[in-house]
């Protein structure tokens, strides 16, 4: 009898049972890491779904965004570029260009492998045409003209179409949550007159889309960005008790973050994004499960940012890395020296004294371990600087009084060397001659919310 008959079909059909990592990819919007249990014990809500992440994987304590705005951030996510490699320097419906169709991405080499693909994004900034779409083979995104889609019927969308592929031996799912993103006034009955401070004068604080009748009062929306938090947390236990429920969750490679923070009262604009490179807004949650709980319960302080995610993911699935990519895998990271990160723009808001109003009138900062330098470009040309120690002020509070150059360790270089993103011809977002007229659409709708200024 020849036993390689036997035996070559046997290992054959062993090769065709043998699974894969599945990699799950869960993000939520506009998060900030001091409402997360894992990242901050004081956080005034509970996580405890997402301090499970942590307790079975490894924390990144000093992860950071390289822009404090949703479109780009997550196309570093997904091709580990930063904002002046990849090219998306601002949000679609602001005049921001899409990712070049060219450029690698997670999805299409995962779908090459041969995982099944789906990616359920919750807001309107992250539509299809933003370029991500390559690779999912199901990409469920926001309808035209829509903000967003509440967290927990976008944990419905994921849920029904991973239960169709339950039987599946790879799954690669992206998971988008833009509940803490605003408006908050969607998160309960709004105030009456009286009962909270309600100052005409602090009204202008606000963007247009998160002001609500009868209070100004940031504590009251405090506790709105508080009850959104919760409810994500909710929405990402049920992601982990289907995988519990389907025996892949010992087994699945799982991200979590956020593409950025957000601002309370801490600067000029309460409650919002995007015009600043500051700390709350650039500083985000990051943790990485690795298969079988590898590493489990670590905490990890070195600085690492957003274009180290796909590396990482490229590595325990033993692919080979992209060629361009700016990061590296987390999982032997010895830390950034310095990490840089930008703004969006400069928005035409009265309380911001930045200029150039649009993208050329970005703020950048550079970040070591012990200090932070920030640059901001104001009214006729000229650059600010602040300096910050973060030992003492980790939160960026209250600027040195002494010289910039004198309070820098030599690993801060001048943030205008990492100005890539300025090279970038990003036309006028009040231009919309030659916007689709899908674009149009989307702008007169976003604009009758108030979402642009």
């Amino acid at each position: 009898m020849r036993w390689d008959a036997v035996l070559l079909p046997l290992a054959l059909g062993l090769a065709a049972c043998r699974t894969e990592p599945d990699v799950v990819l869960i993000t939520i919007d506009t998060l900030r890491v001091d409402h997360v249990r894992a990242f901050a014990a004081d956080s005034p809500v509970a996580t405890p779904n997402i301090d499970r992440l942590a307790t079975d994987g490894i924390a990144y304590t000093q992860a950071w965004s390289p822009i404090s705005v949703t479109g780009p951030a997550f196309v570093t996510v997904h091709t580990g570029q930063r904002p002046g490699t990849h090219g998306v320097v601002m949000n679609l419906f602001r005049g921001g260009p899409s990712l070049h169709p060219l450029t690698p991405r997670l999805a299409k080499r995962l779908a090459h492998r041969g995982h099944e693909t789906g990616a359920f994004v919750s807001g309107f900034t992250l539509r299809k045409e933003l370029g991500l779409k390559p690779g999912f083979r199901t990409y469920e995104g926001v309808p035209l003209g829509t903000r967003r889609v509440p967290g927990a019927e976008n944990t419905d969308r994921l849920l029904a179409w991973a239960r169709q592929w339950k039987d599946r031996d790879n799954l690669f799912f992206w998971y988008h949550s833009y509940d803490p993103h605003g408006p908050l006034g969607v998160w309960s009955e709004l105030p009456g007159p009286g009962e909270w401070r309600d100052d005409p004068a602090e009204r202008v604080r606000y963007p247009e889309y998160q002001q609500v009748d009868h209070v100004t009062d940031p504590e009251w929306f405090r506790q709105q960005y508080a009850l959104a938090v919760a409810e994500t947390d909710r929405q990402v236990g049920r992601i982990l008790a289907f995988l519990d429920e389907t025996d892949r969750y010992d087994d699945a490679l799982i991200v979590f973050t956020s593409d950025h923070g957000e601002s309370f009262d801490e600067r000029e604009q309460w409650f919002s994004h995007g015009n600043l490179a500051s700390a709350e807004q650039l500083h985000v949650p990051l943790i990485v499960k690795l298969p079988d709980n590898d590493r489990a319960g670590e905490r990890v302080d070195v600085l690492v940012g957003l274009e180290d995610i796909a590396p990482t993911v490229l590595e325990v699935m033993d692919l080979e890395p992209f060629r361009k990519a700016d990061g590296r895998s987390l999982l032997d990271h010895p830390g950034y020296p310095v990490v840089v990160g930008e703004s969006s723009h400069c928005k035409d808001v009265p309380v911001l004294d930045c200029a150039p109003r649009g993208v050329k009138g970005k703020e950048y900062a550079a970040r070591s371990r012990t200090s932070t330098l920030i640059e901001r470009p104001v009214e006729g040309g000229a650059i600010t600087r602040q300096v910050y120690d973060r030992s003492s002020d980790p939160d960026e509070r209250n600027p040195l009084e002494r010289e910039p150059e004198a309070a820098l360790p030599p690993a801060i270089v001048p943030v205008r060397q990492a100005r890539l993103s300025l090279s970038i011809d990003v036309p006028s977002t009040d231009d919309d001659a030659s916007a689709s007229e899908a674009d149009q659409a989307e702008r007169e709708a976003l604009k009758a919310l108030g979402y642009i200024e």
